[in-house]
């Protein structure tokens, strides 16, 4: 007997990523990238089961090129979908007993799914599609979590517990930053396909000073700086006088400030040689993909691997495995991937390679 696979969308889900929101809540706007997203995920997923999923853009158009086999539930007919279309799919999921729900969309959406959910023991799986994804349900890259789905139903993946986190979004893009727990679900996990709910870290000043002090000496006033969010990478801003909310992307050349809080459409205009500073995020290890949505594929095309500078102190680099990439476009996610020389003090550095 075939399994059943509860399957939804959030057309709206990421949309504040590329335009430098730092979420989408409120927004109201979709997402053109999602039905790539939802494409990569269904070219991969498993033909050996039956998906359940809402109409029209919540799902069902998405199913009618692909070979799987799937049923529609009735809703997700509305113009504008909301939340609690979300909540009641999930529901409507549960009453049919499905196996696993998969989703993609971000935070606020696996929130929703939670919520839904009114205590069953069902796993859920996300599909990232959203600016943040803190939660410890979301898969790399739409592409694992079809291979997770897939292990799940030979029985390869193994059943967990993880966090369902976000924050507070307005007061987010203020630079304010506050995490709260909301639910712990069952999620599947196997190998590194899934990514750990984000971690804060604990981080010394003289590791900071090293390193800001290394990339500072390095810098050539003939390239342009992009220097990514994270507090690891705004110390170094600071060494230079140069005050920025932590979670945005700035450019700077000859050591000055040029633009703060750049999004997608600033970077795509850039010319002459760059360089990326970045920080990977604790305990995920996610170096592009997630809070940075505003280094999208067209504009890293303009680069290459060696143009990314990555800087981090030992205690973050210990909470992770493996450096995670996911640009928006599977090809270009390989060219980015290998083996970086992280910066960890000055003139210091610990390799780390990439997610496989």
């Amino acid at each position: 007997m075939l399994k059943k696979i509860g399957f939804l969308v959030n057309p709206y889900a990421g949309s504040g990523g590329r335009i430098g929101k730092k979420g989408s809540d409120e927004l109201n706007i979709e997402n053109p990238e999602i039905p790539m997203r939802v494409t990569r995920f269904l070219s991969k997923a498993p033909e050996d089961a039956i998906y359940l999923t809402p109409r029209l853009k919540m799902g069902e158009i998405h199913f009618t090129k692909s070979k799987l086999k799937y049923e529609t539930i009735p809703i997700g007919e509305k113009k504008k979908t909301t939340r609690y279309d979300t909540i009641d799919s999930v529901r409507e999921f549960v009453k049919r007993g499905v196996d696993i729900i998969v989703f993609v969309g971000g935070d606020g959406t696996a929130r929703d799914v939670a919520e839904g959910l009114q205590g069953a023991e069902i796993p859920i799986l996300g599909v990232p599609a959203g600016v943040k994804m803190h939660s410890g349900v979301f898969a790399n890259t739409p592409e694992a979590a079809a291979i997770l789905l897939t292990k799940f139903l030979h029985d390869e993946a193994k059943t967990v517990k993880e966090e369902i986190l976000d924050i507070d979004e307005e007061a987010y893009r203020k630079g304010t930053y506050f995490v709260k727990l909301y639910h712990i679900v069952l999620t599947i996990s196997s190998n590194n396909l899934l990514t750990p709910s984000k971690g804060e870290m604990q981080y010394s000043e003289d590791e900071l000073g090293e390193i800001a002090d290394y990339i500072i000496d390095n810098m050539d006033d003939n390239i342009t700086y992009i220097m990514g969010p994270g507090s690891t990478v705004k110390y170094i801003e600071r060494k230079l006088k140069i005050d920025t909310p932590f979670l945005g992307i700035d450019i700077i050349r000859g050591k000055k400030l040029i633009k703060e809080n750049v999004n997608y459409f600033d970077l795509i205009n850039l010319t002459g040689e760059l360089k990326i500073v970045l920080t990977p995020i604790g305990k995920q290890g996610f170096l592009i993909g997630r809070g940075n949505l505003e280094l999208g594929p067209i504009f890293l095309r303009k680069v290459k691997k060696d143009d990314l500078i990555v800087v981090s102190t030992f205690s973050k680099l210990y909470t992770i495995n493996c450096l995670r990439i996911d640009t928006g476009d599977e090809n270009l996610d390989k060219l980015f991937s290998g083996v970086y020389n992280v910066i960890v003090g000055y003139n210091k550095f610990y390799a780390i390679k990439t997610c496989q």
